[in-house]
This record gives structure tokens, sequence and C-alpha cells, in this order.
């Protein structure tokens, strides 16, 4: 038996009922599958992004830039005031921004955040530049009877904390960047270990268990607000940065190999996470591994000679702490993130703007240190990479992530390289003598 189907038409035409239910299932499945594949395509595939550029300077927004993804037809122009917005189909990509009359920019897009803010900053022509290796070098502090324990740099005042063959006679001096004394404390009556620069510029001389602030008055440094070690780490030692709103602080994690950024605003007291940096490779390295977490976390070292070997091994070469760190720099909170290779910038806020690449691969010149020095009178950023105790320093460009050589240190092995208003400081064991380090200075 076969049952009737009327169809539009002018005459009657019979299907078999099965025959039509095989049918109507097709099509029904075929929309389906047509409507799952459209609609995963495009959440898996197409990205969009958003946001505006602005002047540095005057924090103006600047219209008909020109944003390009590096190798392919994908592009657009920011409108009257400065906004943009595109897609793109596969993530990571390189955003190239630029325009004339400013410093063009190459910008990681990946899914940190879909909306940026980008500062651009006038182009100004300079003469070409040449490196050149011998520089002018002068000893800063260079003295028969003192040797340099520790220095740091603060407004343009060097803080020196000296000593006459041991701890127990020793001096703070502060001098300026042309090496003329300002101040100078008295014999420090307790036994100073280092100094210590906070997050709001203030220095410290750190002992075994206490601290005490440095101030200045006329030629004369005092200790004063002396406090616990204990409560100066726990109010101060990870506070790294701060602005007029907000302090800037980072937490360890991992045994070091995770570092969380965050921010607390100065009056509401309110907490905002900025980024984490991770060494993932050696996390996940550890997770296969259950021995070596055993002796990661493993506080006292082995008795043994051959497992002190081995638990030395793991927590100073195998898993050593990343280097990362967080700075401001003109307009921006930036965090270097050497694992990823990496710079984020950030406003003054702690809002996302955007990210660069760390181009330290393109340089084949020695062991990246890891290091970064930021020039506080400048706003330039550089790093160093070390062959054979010899050091060389490369200006990092914060557009592009680009490396320019530009001083090799004369000393061998030089210690705690700081930089200051384009002079290169640092310490250095002058041989001979067992209370020899002293302080050099090399212009850039």
């Amino acid at each position: 038996m076969s049952s009737e189907l009327i169809l539009p038409g002018n005459k009657w035409t019979t299907i078999g009922f099965r025959e039509g239910q095989r049918v109507l299932c097709f099509f029904i499945l075929l929309i389906l599958f047509l409507t799952h594949a459209y609609s995963g395509e495009a959440q898996h595939n197409y990205n969009f992004y958003y946001g505006k550029i602005v002047d540095q300077t005057s924090k103006k927004p600047i219209a008909d830039v020109n944003l390009s993804i590096k190798g392919s037809n994908i592009g657009t122009v920011s409108g009257i005031k400065g906004e943009f917005s595109f897609f793109i189909d596969s993530l990571s990509a390189t955003l190239i921004v630029s325009h004339v009359g400013y410093q063009p920019k190459i910008i990681i897009l990946d899914k940190t955040s879909f909306s940026l803010t980008i500062y651009l900053e006038p182009r100004i022509e300079e003469l070409e530049e040449v490196e050149i290796t011998a520089r002018k070098t002068t000893a800063f502090f260079k003295d028969n009877f003192f040797a340099v324990k520790d220095y740091e740099i603060d407004s343009g005042k060097i803080y020196l904390l000296i000593y006459r063959t041991r701890l127990s006679n020793a001096e703070i001096i502060c001098k300026d960047p042309s090496g003329a004394t300002l101040a100078r404390t008295s014999a420090i009556r307790f036994l100073p270990n280092r100094l210590f620069k906070d997050c709001m510029g203030y220095v410290h001389v750190l002992g075994n268990d206490s601290g005490f602030q440095i101030y200045q008055q006329r030629d004369s440094l005092h200790l004063i607000h002396p406090v616990g070690l204990k409560k100066f780490d726990d109010v101060l030692k990870d506070c790294i940065a701060s602005t007029s709103e907000t302090f800037y602080f980072q937490k360890v994690t991992n045994k070091g190999l995770s570092v969380e950024y965050y921010g607390i605003n100065r009056k509401t007291l309110v907490r905002n996470s900025l980024a984490s940096v991770n060494d993932e490779k050696k996390l996940k390295m550890l997770r296969r591994n259950s021995e070596d977490i055993g002796l990661l976390w493993q506080t006292r070292h082995p008795d043994s000679r051959e497992d002190f070997v081995t638990w030395n091994y793991i927590n100073k070469i195998l898993y050593r702490p990343i280097h990362t760190s967080l700075y401001r720099m003109g307009n921006y909170i930036c965090i270097f993130n050497s694992p990823d290779r990496q710079i984020e910038f950030y406003d003054m806020e702690g809002n996302y703007s955007y990210k660069i690449g760390l181009k330290v691969d393109t340089i084949h010149n020695g062991r990246w240190s890891n290091d970064i020095l930021i020039d506080e009178a400048t706003s330039l950023a550089y790093t160093a990479f070390l062959r054979s105790g010899i050091c060389v320093i490369y200006r990092i460009d914060i557009n592009t992530g680009l490396l320019k050589r530009i001083l090799e240190i004369i000393h061998p092995f030089p210690q705690k390289l700081r930089i200051y208003n384009s002079d290169v400081f640092y310490l250095y064991d002058i041989p001979g003598s067992p209370d020899n380090k002293m302080m050099f200075k090399q212009g850039l």
C-alpha cells in the first residue's frame, strides 16, 4: 500500500510516504550541518580587534594611520577620532602601524586583549649612530682605603655604601653624576648588607635584621625610620613601581617559575591584576617529573655530596627562576617578559595597550644577560650580552623590539650595571687587593 501526497501543480503526484520522509530528513540534516559548520568556522577563524591611536605627547587622536597585517592583504586606516577595527582569521599575527611623521610600531596580536590603545611617538630624524668600542671611562669612586659594597641611583643622586677593611667600618656617601660628593653619614653602627631603592624612590640601607631610610639634610646623610627586616619585606619588597594613583606589585610563585603583576589603587585599595609571566616549558617539564618537584620544594639541602649535587642542579640550573621585570617608562607601565621574549605595555591606570616582540634572538654576540636597564633620565631601555666576560650594551627600540649595539664595557665581568643620563655605572673588582671593588662610569 502507498499513501498519496498532494504537491502544488496541475496534477496529482504519488510517492511513497517513507521515501518522502527520507528526503525531508536529508534536507533538514544538510541545513543543520551547513549552519553548524559556518558558525564553527566563524568562531574559530575570525577575531575582531578594535581601539584607537593617540599621539604620545599631546594625547590627541591620530587620523589616517595605516594598520596592516604582515604577510596578508588585510589592513585598515584609523578614522578622524583615531578609531580603528578589523577582523583577522588566524592568531598569532603581526600588526604594522605606520604614519608619516611618527615612529612605526610592530605589534603582536594574540588573545591577551582584543581592545588596543596605541600611542605613537613623533618621528625625529637622527644622524646614523656609529658604535665605538672605546668610550671614555672614568673611575667614579676609586679609593686606596675604601671599597664599594653596593650603590643605588635616584633622581640624579648616586648613593654608595663604602667600607674600610671590614663592614664594621662602613659609611654611605651621596654623589652627583659628575662624581662630586654631596653628603655622607658618619660611621654606621650596625653591619649593613646592601642598599635598596623602593617603589616610591626612597633609598634604604638594610642589615641582617633591620633597615633604615636614608635622608639628606644639607651635607649630611641621616638614617631614619628604623624597621625590622621582616616588616620591611612584607611592606616594600614586592612593591616595584608606582604612579600618583597606583602601587604596582609582583608575586613570585612556583619557586620563581611564575610571576604575577598587579596594581593597588592608593585611595580605594582596589586590586587590579595586570599580567602573569610563566616559564611554560619548565612548568610542563616539572609536572612530568614528580622527583624534581620533591627536590625543588625541599628547603634544606641534602647531607650527602651526591644528593647535594643533584639538588643544586635542580634548584639553581634546571629550574632557575625566570627573569622578568616591570618598569614605569614615560606614559607606560612596561612588563618585560623574558621567557616569551615580549614587552607588554599598559597605560598609567593599568589598562592593557599592546605588546611587541623582543628581538634578542637576532643578536649573535654571546649570551643574553636577561637584564633590563632603564635610563630614568631619558626613558630609554637597554639590555646586555656577555661573551667571555666582555659585556656589550644594546638599546631596545620600544616601538619595534629591535636591538641596536651601543657600547662595549671596557672592564671584564662588570657587576651591577645601571644607566642614568646616557652613562653606564658599574662595579668592578680590581685585581690584587682583597678590598678592591670600585665604581666606574662609561659614557654611551
